[in-house]
């Protein structure tokens, strides 16, 4: 009781982003004067929490005592690893966007160089948002490929070269902070649905999303991969295979896929098919047509298996928006003989979808070390927007630098001396809002 009660006088102070007195803190949480006292002698000891200056009231009397959230006190990263790129998304310990660095990864790199610009990828938007490395509390990185129980990479056609790698027991050592590592589709699902839960403290969900805690994740773009969330986490089965569809023998989404790469006839990519479409190209269109009636036998055995109320498309072809749910969902919705069929939508967050579930699921899993207190309500609904910002101007970028902390865990292979390529990273601030033990966890529901 009395760590949720410091957890609900947390989020207050967060939240209202101003000095609250023990009297305004006991009206937010409804939690009686006694109690909000203690839980904030507790929080000045272990919490981001610091007194202010005093409130003064309309009447007579000394001023009340204020006490305010301290959200620069440290950082939190979330890291999206794709094959030619690294992108990072820095936060403040309010969750607001503070800084970002992207990073293209050269044609034919090793495992231990991937490493390498992921470390200096994130140096370079810690520094973006003002901070260093040392005030780096907790990070979560999303991968493409198959994970084992131990949070090992197994398969991946998108970095074969972390094949074997641990990435999150690697990059804890260098950053001493724990590092949360789960598949990139998986986050970005995870991410989908808290964005379509209720919000914290709200009494109502939200009419434009509702309230879904199980749902199909499509990324749709040159491949297709999906993730499911039951009961509002990631199903992973006993070995985290589910969803894992790749790993079937002989699977293929389309009769021309090459080795789960999406082919096209009337364009090279699925975007040109569809911008071609739009056009008023009839064979193009004839295309898409056929693409969606392809797939749905296998998104509605799917939906049958786990009966969501919801699909959610995301991806680089989720930007068609209704050209293509329209054609998918008369195709899924066809091979349903039942009454009751799943909505079939498109993704809240497009492109930032790993970034977001990086970020959350870290605050979610580490909140005692990040915060000082477990349990604390993560500000999902505040990240839709932030991620793409246009860029403001933030410290100068260094890629060729060494990074200081590679040395903990480099091996004869991953010498510092082997640095990124002049201009392989861009870190910018965001044109938003502004422990002791060292340890590893891993999203493991």
């Amino acid at each position: 009781m009395r760590r949720a009660n410091a957890a609900a006088c947390l989020a207050a102070l967060r939240d209202q982003q101003r000095p609250l007195t023990i009297a305004e803190l006991a009206a937010a949480t409804g939690l009686a004067r006694p109690t909000v006292e203690a839980v904030v002698g507790d929080l000045l000891q272990t919490g981001p929490v610091r007194p202010a200056k005093p409130q003064r009231s309309a009447g007579a009397g000394r001023p009340a005592r204020a006490y305010a959230f301290t959200a620069d006190g440290g950082r939190v990263a979330g890291i999206d690893i794709g094959s030619d790129s690294v992108r990072v998304r820095i936060a403040d310990l309010a969750g607001d966007i503070v800084g970002r660095a992207e990073a293209d990864v050269p044609a034919g790199i090793d495992g231990p160089g991937r490493l390498r610009i992921v470390r200096s990828t994130v140096r370079q938007a810690v520094r973006a948002s003002g901070a260093d490395l040392a005030d780096l509390r907790a990070a979560g990185l999303g991968v493409p490929g198959i994970l084992d129980r131990d949070g090992r990479i197994t398969q991946s056609l998108a970095v074969p070269d972390w094949i074997g790698v641990d990435p999150a027991a690697r990059l804890s050592a260098s950053w001493d902070c724990p590092v949360l590592v789960e598949n990139d589709i998986k986050l970005a699902a995870l991410a989908e649905q808290r964005l379509r839960a209720e919000p914290v403290g709200s009494t109502e969900p939200d009419p434009g999303t509702g309230h879904q805690d199980d749902l199909i994740f499509l990324q749709i773009g040159h491949r297709i991969s999906t993730a499911l969330i039951l009961n509002g986490a990631i199903l992973q089965g006993r070995h985290r295979l589910a969803g894992e569809l790749g790993s079937l023998r002989g699977m293929r989404w389309t009769k021309s896929s090459r080795r789960g790469r999406l082919q096209w006839r009337t364009g090279r990519t699925g975007e040109q098919v569809f911008a071609r479409a739009r056009d008023g190209d009839q064979q193009a269109a004839a295309e898409i047509s056929d693409f969606c009636a392809e797939i749905a036998p296998m998104i509605a055995t799917i939906a049958l298996t786990v009966d969501p109320a919801l699909i959610v498309i995301g991806g680089g072809l989720s930007r068609a928006g209704d050209e293509l749910l329209a054609p998918l969902t008369g195709a899924v919705h066809h091979m349903l003989m039942t009454d009751d069929k799943p909505v079939i939508t498109t993704s809240l967050l497009k492109s930032s979808g790993t970034l977001c579930g990086a970020l959350g699921s870290t605050f979610e899993a580490h909140s005692a070390r990040i915060l000082g207190v477990p349990r604390v309500p993560i500000r999902w609904h505040r990240w839709p927007g932030t991620f793409d910002g246009p860029p403001s101007d933030g410290p100068p970028s260094d890629p060729a630098a060494p990074d200081p902390a590679a040395p903990d865990d480099a091996g004869p292979d991953d010498a510092v001396s082997d640095v990124l390529p002049p201009d392989a990273t861009r870190s910018h601030a965001p044109a938003v809002p502004s422990v002791p033990a060292r340890s590893t966890r891993r999203m493991s529901r």
